[in-house]
């Protein structure tokens, strides 16, 4: 038997495979199929046997979910003619060992609870039953969630496992060191002594670890091999973007800020040994670094703007290490090796991967530093992983299970390109590309409102070298006139009179051939009321900005009052028909993340817009709710996870 990656020419055997093995209402349709043959984040694997004569057959297929520390067993089907051969048990065999290649924590599935010869058969390869999913297939037909965890938290207080050192050449380790072996790279990736036992502590020194060298492939396969390896391949990966490397370093930042408070200039190097370092004082986090990154000799690049941050951590070649600092490195791979304990990173367990999109350079993003910290905090709590991630992450969007996109939207931007491409690969999205789209044009929202009788203010769409753009006698002043894709108060003008209008309106026919002009209400504020899910979550006043009639004024004048005040209040203390507007606007954009835009004038509560992506941020968005905002928001991302995972899939093979 051997195992392949499906191939588009798979397909129709494929959708004959869930047709023989699956009730008609439980079938993945051909649709689906082919996006996960051609999906990033899922893998669809072939089972074939060779008979003794004529071509491979195709017996079974599997269908695998890539999550950044899980794989999940979709789908498995064996044709019924092969069932009850052993093809099931193989096809396992072959995915738990595809995971622990790859570095992932854990496999998780799905199986039918009323199926005990099922869940036995998984319990014999080490799967636990962790949740109970009721009505998950249908009504009335509930489901397990079972899980096998390929790599232990922590290791035991006392750890005899012997001591290997991987080299590539045995002049490379030069020391005698009492409870270590050396051994050569090609023996240990070759020898059936390492093959077969996971009782080793691997310390691999090979001196690159680039893909298809061996340095890589020792830590590859010491991970398949269930031994203790320093690098593992997931710290290796984690050096391959500065986003990834400073997310590993946020537990020991302020140790780090700590340690070089007294540090002159603005750069600084740090070169560690076996958790050591030849740099006097900076012994302490020298140790503190190698566990964090769970590296034996390495090069720390720090720079310095507001606060000290890393740059850069880089691998330093043995040889290079051994002959310009070689008492050092004999003193301590000495002591380093006397120990019988080695520290590893706690991981925690985390049930999904969360990625935020932000612009570290961004003017006025929807959210400051301390409610981004505050996002990330909420989001560890209720078990997610999260990443802060950058435009240059983009082919990365599939190592994740959600995106939230905090920074300025727009549908001709990156912001849109990753939020459609998240959402094609099947994460959930904050904010959605619909509601990018929707939010992003003022006429949507005019038509959609004014279908819907949600009350805002009189608005009219003056159309270039129409003639409401020649006559303006019908219009009242003062009067706002809009692009349609404005925002944040941009392409916004109020006019008092008809030739200021006809001004404007020539100005703004250079950019759209569409203006809108609407009717202009007098508030010395406007309500932001955040929506979540269908309810509100927390009620603003945006306040003028002083001396203007918006909120922003982007006059050319460098002013630090260029956006009014803002005060936060309980829900409890809004007139209920502002909140009652905000959301039944919100409903007819989505059921995600949205801020309305209300005025209040003459006891009634008028939308002004519905925006994507809205502000939060910490002391005002957050005054009232504090980190509950956070946990609401990420609570939301969680639900809907868990509810796009509850859509069916199926095991069809008998128990060997």
């Amino acid at each position: 038997m051997k195992m392949r990656i499906a191939q588009l020419e798979d397909l129709t055997y494929l959708e004959h495979l869930e047709s023989l093995c699956f009730p008609e209402s439980r079938r993945s349709p051909r649709r689906s199929l082919r996006m996960s043959i051609q999906s990033a984040s899922q893998i669809v694997m072939i089972c074939e046997t060779k008979p003794d004569e004529g071509p491979p057959q195709r017996v079974g297929a599997v269908i695998l979910l890539n999550y950044k520390n899980s794989l999940r067993i979709y789908s498995l089907a064996i044709d019924p003619q092969f069932q009850s051969q052993g093809y099931g048990s193989l096809i396992l065999e072959d995915v738990l060992a595809h995971a622990r290649q790859h570095g992932y924590r854990r496999v998780s599935l799905e199986a039918d609870s009323g199926n005990k010869k099922l869940i036995r058969f998984y319990e014999r390869f080490g799967f636990e039953v962790t949740d109970t999913l009721p009505d998950y297939y249908a009504k009335g037909e509930p489901a397990v969630r079972m899980r096998k965890e390929l790599f232990a938290d922590d290791i035991p207080q006392v750890d005899e496992r012997p001591n290997v050192i991987v080299v590539e050449n045995a002049k490379h380790w030069p020391f005698e060191i009492p409870g270590t072996q050396v051994v050569l790279a090609t023996t240990y990736l070759s020898s059936s002594r390492y093959q077969n036992s996971s009782l080793f502590r691997v310390f691999n020194l090979c001196r690159s670890f680039k893909p298809h060298k061996f340095g890589y492939y020792v830590s590859l396969l010491a991970s398949a091999r269930d031994q203790r390896v320093i690098p593992n391949v997931t710290a290796l990966r984690d050096l391959s973007s500065v986003s990834l490397v400073q997310s590993v370093a946020d537990d020991v930042e302020e140790a780090i800020q700590e340690h070089l408070k007294n540090v002159a200039g603005r750069e600084f190097s740090l070169e560690v040994y076996f958790e050591n370092t030849p740099t006097p004082g900076m012994s302490a986090l020298a140790k503190l670094l190698a566990h964090q990154f769970e590296l034996l000799l390495f090069r720390v690049k720090f720079v310095k703007e507001e606060r000290w941050e890393i740059q850069q951590v880089q691998l330093l070649s043995l040889p290079t290490v051994i002959k310009e600092h070689p008492q050092d490195i004999e003193t301590n791979a000495a002591k380093y090796f006397q120990r019988k304990r080695f520290h590893r990173a706690r991981f925690k367990h985390f049930h999904y991967d969360l990625a935020i999109l932000i612009n570290p350079q961004e003017k006025t993003p929807p959210s400051c530093q301390e409610a981004l910290h505050r996002m990330r905090s909420a989001a560890e709590k209720v078990g997610f992983y999260t990443e802060f991630i950058t435009k240059q992450d983009y082919n990365r969007i599939c190592e994740f299970d959600a995106l939230f996109i905090r920074e300025t939207t727009s549908v001709d931007h990156y912001t849109y390109r990753f939020s459609r491409r998240a959402y094609a690969e099947g994460l959930i999205v904050m904010d959605d590309p619909w509601s990018i789209l929707r939010c992003s044009n003022k006429m949507y929202l005019y038509e959609r409102l004014s279908r819907a009788r949600v009350r805002q203010p009189r608005s009219w769409l003056i159309c270039k070298e129409t003639p409401e753009a020649l006559n303006l006698d019908h219009f009242e002043f003062p009067i706002v006139l809009k692009l349609p894709d404005s925002c944040f108060s941009v392409g916004v003008f109020k006019v008092n009179d008809k030739s200021e209008m006809r001004e404007k309106l020539d100005l703004l026919f250079k950019t759209s051939e569409v203006v809108i002009a609407q009717e202009f209400l007098q508030t010395p504020f406007d309500w932001r009321i955040g929506v979540l899910d269908g309810s509100p979550l927390y009620a603003c006043k945006y306040h003028m900005a002083r001396g203007h009639w918006q909120i922003y004024n982007w006059s050319p004048d460098d002013r630090e009052d260029f956006v009014g005040d803002a005060e936060t209040l309980a829900l409890n203390q809004v007139p209920a028909h502002v909140l009652q507007t905000a959301v039944k606007g919100a409903a007819l954009i989505g059921d995600g993340l949205y801020g309305v835009d209300l005025k209040e004038h003459q006891g009634k509560a008028y939308v002004i817009e519905i925006n994507d992506n809205p502000n939060i941020d910490a002391g005002v968005e957050d005054a009232i709710l504090g980190d509950d905002l956070y946990l609401q928001l990420m609570n939301s991302f969680y639900n809907r996870i868990e509810r796009e995972r509850k859509s069916p899939h199926f095991v069809s093979f008998r128990e060997d």
